[in-house]
């Protein structure tokens, strides 16, 4: 008898989930409530692609470097006239 009411209840547990899965998302779902991983392509970069990277990541770091070496500057250029003007 436990067998049983165990087994229908698990039935029924595995059904809503199937159900809500299937519900929730835009691809069917199947009778088990497995999806199916979507097929993705990989593609291999060129050449030109790459350098095109490359020089991106490069001006980016220049950028960076230069704002942080103008902060770095401003900051002493602050501390330079608090001195002066607390003298």
């Amino acid at each position: 008898m436990k067998k049983t009411t165990l087994g229908l209840a698990a039935a029924a547990v595995l059904g809503c989930l199937t159900f809500g899965i299937g519900a929730a998302s835009a691809a069917p779902a199947s009778p088990a409530g497995i999806q199916a991983a979507p097929m993705v392509e990989q593609v291999q970069m060129t050449r030109g692609e790459r350098r095109m990277m490359r020089h991106h990541r490069m001006h980016r770091h220049m950028m960076h470097r230069r704002h942080m070496m103008h902060r770095r500057h401003m900051m002493r250029h602050r501390m330079m006239h608090r001195h002066m003007h607390r003298m």
